[in-house]
């Protein structure tokens, strides 16, 4: 009898990673830690994101209706 796989739930990304969970670009993801709203953590030379700190802060973004959408 085959053992049920289990979901593999990431506690941090690579920035390829984090680009890939986010459908965002290395760009977007570099701005967002430049100015400082997306921490980082750092492991030897390899740059982390943890997976809740990059919820958080996709969740902090805008909402996609601009002005002129809301008033109508």
């Amino acid at each position: 009898m085959e053992k049920p796989m289990t979901k593999f739930v990431p506690v941090a990304y690579t920035i390829p990673e984090a680009c890939n969970a986010s459908g965002l670009g290395k760009s977007s993801i570099y701005a967002a830690i430049a100015k400082g709203a997306l921490r980082t953590k750092k492991m030897g030379s390899r740059t982390l994101i943890l997976a809740a700190d990059l919820k958080a802060w996709l969740e902090n973004l805008p909402d996609g209706r601009n002005a002129s959408q809301q008033s109508q």
